[in-house]
């Protein structure tokens, strides 16, 4: 039980906090009708700062700070909070404030999750005609609340660590059409730190503890996200597969099970099934699926696994730079508001020949894409004639190939490839 005290002086405590901010590029509205804005990302995203930014917009439109509420649900003075006890920070809330009993209040409810049954208090605050904010980094666990008691009465916002555009911006360099020779040269720098630390805000403006903030959001990713919320058991099984997915291009259950027997770890295959879910619950780990009308296939041919960002990779020892351009080339297609196995999947032929990206709108496919950090001799015969297939069986004609610096039009077999350096491809967005 938290005593009203202790809600008194967290609530005063955050009257009187001022955050500084960098600014997300994200695009968003407060609903003003019964509906909570929910803001699901991983750990350490961004989402406070992002619910912060909102509050600041809030106060120059006019709201005052005191109709505002921001409440940090993993604050250790509040650990294990209940229903009653949120209930209890209403009635201290209001004491404090009675003026604002029969307005309309904001409330920012941050890593909502961690309170069972949190969905019947937003509820509850809806139905007071209340606007309310919350931030979750479970996408199950958010997903079965919303579900259940908020179906119809949520609006769904991501967060993701910095894009490349907002990198800049958080440097001073406006995203232009033009730039000068100094400004290309800075830009590509700033994308060589990102392509291999990744977009963490963290990592950003605290470029020189890099490697300590990876490891941590790593950990807490892994021992707290996972092990205490579903009470895993076999941490070494768990910490050994999160790695198998930052070093492998492709990737089953079948596979990732023998690859963990063949090391000696003693771990089943639902295990193995379950333990992916988790790290995909925890919105770290992404698989894409192969796009291809039958599901055998589709689960024979495994999933391509990706991470949320670079700078996880670089911290699990990843240092090839082709595996390091591809996954942020997908990145930054979820940052886009593409939902993998929806709006984004990988092609594969029978013959083995495959396309990195191909993009659905309204179900059929608008562009294909190829990453290669160089396309070279060695290469060239893997890259092109694999887009060019593509084309031909998807009836598609946007082909495009990512690279680091190339840039050139290729035209072959009656198709158009556009080459282009990763930095366009990116500022394009």
């Amino acid at each position: 039980m938290i005593s009203k005290e202790v809600w008194g002086r967290i609530i005063r405590d955050y009257l009187e906090w001022d955050v500084k901010l960098v600014e997300r590029n994200i695009n968003y509205s407060i609903p003003k009708v019964q509906r909570a804005l929910v803001i699901i990302g991983p750990r350490r995203a961004g989402k406070t700062y992002f619910m912060f930014q909102i509050i600041k917009e809030l106060l120059k439109q006019g709201v005052r700070k005191e109709e505002t509420i921001y409440i940090n649900l993993e604050d250790p003075r509040i650990i294990d909070t209940t229903l009653d006890d949120l209930l209890d920070l209403l009635d201290v809330y209001y004491s404090q404030f009675p003026e604002n009993v029969k307005g309309h209040n904001y409330f920012f409810l941050d890593e909502i999750q961690t309170v069972k049954n949190w969905e019947k208090f937003v509820r509850f605050l809806l139905d007071k005609n209340q606007r309310v904010i919350v931030s979750g980094s479970s996408s199950t666990l958010l997903s079965k609340g919303i579900a259940t008691e908020l179906r119809g009465r949520s609006v769904p916002i991501r967060v993701y660590p910095f894009s490349f555009r907002e990198i800049l911006v958080s440097h001073g360099i406006k995203v232009d059409r033009f730039y000068s020779t100094y400004e290309e040269a800075k830009i590509k720098k700033l994308l060589r730190g990102y392509l291999v630390w990744g977009g963490y805000p963290e990592v950003i403006l605290d470029f020189s503890l890099r490697r300590e903030i990876l490891r941590e959001i790593i950990d807490l990713t892994i021992y707290k996200d996972i092990v205490e919320r579903w009470g895993i058991v076999n941490i070494k099984a768990l910490k050994l597969l999160f790695r198998m997915l930052a070093f492998s291009t492709h990737l089953s259950i079948s596979k990732a099970y023998k690859n963990l027997k063949g090391i000696g770890i003693n771990v089943g295959k639902t295990t193995v099934a379950n333990y992916l879910e988790f790290l995909e619950d925890s919105l770290v780990f992404y698989p894409l699926r192969a796009l291809i009308k039958s599901y055998k296939l589709q689960e024979l041919y495994g999933f391509k696994p990706y991470l949320v960002d670079n700078g996880l990779l670089t911290s699990l020892g990843v240092q090839d730079e082709g595996r390091l351009l591809e996954n942020l080339v997908f990145t930054e297609l979820l940052k886009s508001d593409l939902e993998p196995n929806r709006d984004v999947f990988y092609y594969r032929r029978r013959d083995g020949k495959e396309v990195d990206f191909v993009i659905l709108e309204k179900g059929r496919v608008k562009q294909a894409i190829q990453v290669t950090y160089e396309l070279n001799e060695s290469n060239y015969e893997r890259e092109i004639p694999a887009l060019i297939r593509a084309s031909k069986e998807l009836n598609c004609r946007d082909l495009l190939l990512i690279t680091w610096d190339q840039e050139e039009t290729i035209k072959k077999k009656g198709k158009e490839i556009k080459v282009m350096p990763l930095w366009k491809w990116l500022l394009s967005k």
